[in-house]
């Protein structure tokens, strides 16, 4: 699927994080993180064509930059957390964006807070610990992580499955015979749109999983069952019954990693004490 854009849109803004096909199972290693690339559209002259699979190679910028923030929260170079800070809220709010997130999500709440901490480091006020400022990186962490749970389900929703209309009465049998020929085409179109859909709703569980994992490895959290468990890629065989108990078993897999997800924010959350210094000037007055 591809979006085309004149060079000033281009400019103004890009969508991030979707594609078309299959996803290979998640691992945690840094190397052997699955990757997830289509083939780039043909130039056409006078525009530039942007595919939204183009954005699947980024969907590990993210957790590198988080990573990068865990490393940097007991350096004393304030500036290059700051700046690394600014890219994390960068992809949160990018995230929250393509997912179109609610409040009670709290991936902008985490991306707002990076905000407030980088310009407490800006202006030298008091600053996160550095064990506060490794929770607000596994909180990011997470917070991506459910933004891909969220659109392996929320993006898909609608799967049109053609119906066989009634015989009609009178009619010739060259005419019954085209219309089963246009309808076999809907139905194979159809099914061909429910694999494509559910290859999508995979790859974004697949990533999340990548998220959960790597968090996992830094100590993080335990991830118990999750830590093996995962959906089998599609053959690209699949009837639409397949499709149907492939995408049941991916959006039941993402509710209990949901449930997880929220669990481990709440448990973050408590962990997390600092407040920016307007906050904190307001309640001592």
């Amino acid at each position: 699927m591809k979006m085309t854009f004149s060079v000033a849109t281009l400019v103004a803004g890009l969508s991030v994080l979707a594609g078309s096909g299959l996803a290979d199972e998640a691992k945690v290693s840094t190397s052997d993180r699955p990757t997830i690339r289509d083939e780039r559209p043909e130039n056409v002259s006078g525009w530039v064509i942007v595919s939204k699979s183009s954005y699947w190679p980024l969907c590990y910028e993210a957790l590198e930059n988080l990573t990068k923030v865990r490393e940097q929260a007991g350096s004393s170079d304030k500036a290059a957390l700051s700046a690394t800070l600014d890219k994390c809220s960068a992809w949160l709010q990018l995230a929250a964006s393509a997912a179109m997130v609610k409040e009670e999500a709290r991936i902008m709440k985490i991306a707002d807070t990076m905000d407030e901490v980088s310009t407490s480091l800006q202006d030298n006020d008091s600053a996160p610990s550095s064990r506060e400022i490794e929770v607000l990186a596994t909180m990011g962490e997470l917070a991506v992580a459910k933004s891909h749970l969220i659109r392996a389900t929320a993006d898909y929703v609608h799967h049109k499955t053609a119906k066989t209309p009634a015989a009609k009465k009178g009619v010739s049998a060259n005419i019954v015979a085209e219309e089963k020929e246009i309808q076999k085409a809907r139905m194979e179109r159809d099914r061909d749109q429910y694999r494509y859909d559910t290859g999508q709703s995979l790859r974004h569980l697949t990533v999340a999983l990548a998220y959960l994992r790597a968090v996992a490895e830094q100590g993080e959290i335990e991830l118990g069952e999750f830590a093996t468990e995962t959906v089998e890629p599609l053959s690209g065989t699949e009837n639409a019954s397949d499709l149907v108990n492939k995408d049941k078993e991916i959006r039941d897999f993402v509710e209990r990693l949901m449930a997880f997800i929220e669990a481990q924010q709440v448990r973050l959350g408590a962990e997390f004490k600092w407040e920016p210094k307007a906050v904190v000037e307001t309640v001592e007055s």
